[in-house]
């Protein structure tokens, strides 16, 4: 809740005096909920960004395409993948968030992660920057406390506000999402104190070329 000075007429403030379109000392700011969304699938609706030189990406068969499975984004170069992101930053205040993704690493070590992104120009690292890893998923063997994972098998990624704090639980599950009768393989606490930012998952450190992953489904919702 923020109050300020302010002369304001919008359907989104409630003044504190007779004419809600009159000069005031005190404003009172109420934010407008957070409507359910299902994103458009498809690689018209989202940026790709090189992993390592964040070059943005064109579409087309060998960076990011549509296909009958959802977005698939694929290796640029030796240990150098790519990152899908939404076009712009998106609020989900009091709602979670829902991701259903898969990877290959080709046969060799990958990484696939699902974040949020505060500045879509900033290269991924670790710690975080300009963001939040929520998952940390690799293929071939376990690096530095990852999940083993599966290749080509869908995981389901839920995102999820703990109440009265800035904290978010992070829960993926392979088959469905976990409050859906998914098995569940990674659990996680992560603040997340910026309500709205750029929806992505990533392929990073991918050691062959032909390492790919797919975004089948993000939603904002309860």
């Amino acid at each position: 809740m923020k109050r300020s000075s302010l002369f304001l007429c919008s359907a989104l403030v409630v003044m504190i005096a007779a004419s809600s379109c009159e000069k005031s000392t005190e404003t009172e700011i109420i934010y407008a909920p957070v409507k359910d969304t299902t994103l458009v699938i498809t690689a018209k609706g989202w940026n790709a960004f090189s992993f390592q030189t964040l070059d943005l990406l064109d579409s087309g068969s060998t960076t990011y395409h549509t296909t009958t499975e959802g977005v698939k984004i694929h290796g640029q170069s030796y240990r150098n993948g790519a990152r899908l992101q939404t076009k712009t930053a998106l609020p989900f205040s009091g709602k979670s968030l829902y991701f259903k993704w898969k990877g290959n690493g080709g046969g060799q070590f990958a990484a696939f992660v699902v974040q949020v992104k505060y500045n879509p120009l900033t290269n991924d690292g670790t710690p975080s920057i300009q963001g939040e890893d929520l998952t940390f998923f690799t293929t071939k063997n376990s690096f530095n406390g990852s999940t083993l994972m599966q290749e080509d098998v869908w995981y389901y990624t839920r995102i999820t506000p703990v109440a009265n704090t800035d904290d978010y639980m992070v829960v993926t599950a392979a088959n469905n999402y976990s409050n859906n009768g998914g098995v569940v393989v990674e659990t996680s606490v992560h603040p997340i104190y910026t309500k709205s930012a750029y929806l992505a998952f990533r392929m990073g450190d991918n050691y062959a070329t032909n390492a790919y992953g797919i975004l089948g489904e993000v939603k904002i919702a309860d």
